[in-house]
């Protein structure tokens, strides 16, 4: 007889569920009942539909949106939608750019030091 399979998280608990999204399969203490998801997929959620794994935070707000969700401005920034249309035709913000130049000041101090 064989032993049961262990939680591909915990690797101490005996696998009760199934990850709709990874395949991984997992205890009940590191799974999440109302999504049908592993504790890992449950923290990469995207935080707008709770559906799929996201692909980016949003660059404002920083909530994790998935390539649906998101609004992709470059192939690096992403804006969540409530972010995309409160910036609609002001990209980027004022406050955004000051922040990031602010930041990059800062990161060649300390090369340059």
């Amino acid at each position: 007889m064989s032993e049961p399979r262990l939680c591909e998280v915990c690797r101490r608990r005996p696998a009760r569920h199934r990850c709709r999204l990874c395949g991984r399969v997992v205890c009940s203490e590191d799974y999440d009942e109302a999504r049908g998801v592993c504790r890992f997929c449950a923290e990469t959620l995207c935080q707008v539909c709770s559906e799929r794994l996201a692909v980016a935070s949003c660059e404002v707000c920083g909530r994790l949106v998935c390539d649906e969700c998101g609004v992709q401005l470059t192939p690096v920034i992403w804006l969540c939608p409530s972010c995309a249309a409160r910036f609609r035709g002001e990209w980027p913000p004022r406050s955004l750019v000051l922040s990031e130049a602010r930041e990059l000041a800062s990161r060649l101090s300390r090369v340059l030091r």
